[in-house]
């Protein structure tokens, strides 16, 4: 089996990348951070990393043209901005969806054609089910990746699988600079975990943790006026 996985030199996809190094052939190991790249290829044998930056499209692109037989494509790579009730400046905007966002279709672009059957996951987050004033393009970019990845294994069903994982708060790097109470963190293992079955399970689409997750979607039955005044206050 050869895997790729983005966002591989740290949290959620370096702990996917030690797990599915057991079970796969080649891993292609894809991130910008190259010293830490060199680190897992020194510890897991099967490992090629891969220097590249999600938000340079076209180096995504043709990265994607020049890989051949792939089985299982984790879309794991994201940034996000601190939260702020400030407008977001165009540049910042634009690199976060490039990278959460366009760079997955840059990737798939040369992968999938190349793809007779497997697997491509989708890293979404249940912060795409809800409009938060406060990380605005994290939120946008998620919920153009839930509406992206149904259309996308509509498109290649059924000989390639597509399966949207929708995360809660997970322990890493990216969420321990968030100076907000996070309710139902869960620890990095706990997390990928959860990752792991639904991948494994084949899941059309996961969200998790459920208590967090049925109380969006509570949230999501107030009227709309009642959301908006209660979203108007975490801006402030």
């Amino acid at each position: 089996m050869n895997v790729i996985i983005t966002g591989a030199s740290r949290g959620i996809g370096r702990e996917l990348v030690k797990r599915y190094s057991k079970k796969a052939h080649k891993i292609y190991a894809v991130a910008r951070n190259e010293k830490k790249l060199k680190e897992l290829a020194k510890e897991f044998k099967n490992i090629e990393p891969v220097v590249l930056d999600l938000a340079n499209l076209e180096d995504v692109r043709k990265f994607g043209k020049s890989v051949k037989n792939v089985d299982l494509v984790i879309c794991n790579g994201a940034i996000s901005l601190p939260h702020s009730p400030s407008f977001t400046p165009f540049e910042d905007f634009k690199k976060t969806f490039d990278i959460n966002f366009l760079s997955i279709h840059a990737l798939l672009e040369g992968v999938v054609p190349n793809m007779k059957k497997g697997k491509i996951v989708l890293i979404s987050s249940l912060a795409s089910l809800i409009g938060a004033p406060s990380s605005m393009p994290y939120s946008a970019s998620k919920r153009a990746l839930n509406s992206y990845a149904q259309s996308l294994r509509n498109l290649l069903a059924p000989d390639i699988e597509v399966i949207n994982i929708l995360p809660g708060f997970i322990k890493t790097d990216m969420t321990v600079k968030n100076d907000f109470y996070m309710p139902f963190l869960m620890e990095l293992e706990e997390g990928v975990d959860e990752i792991q079955k639904a991948i494994e399970k084949g899941y059309k689409e996961y969200a998790f943790p459920k208590r967090l997750y049925y109380l969006i979607k509570l949230f999501n039955m107030l009227p709309l006026s009642l959301q908006d005044k209660l979203l108007q206050k975490v801006a402030k």
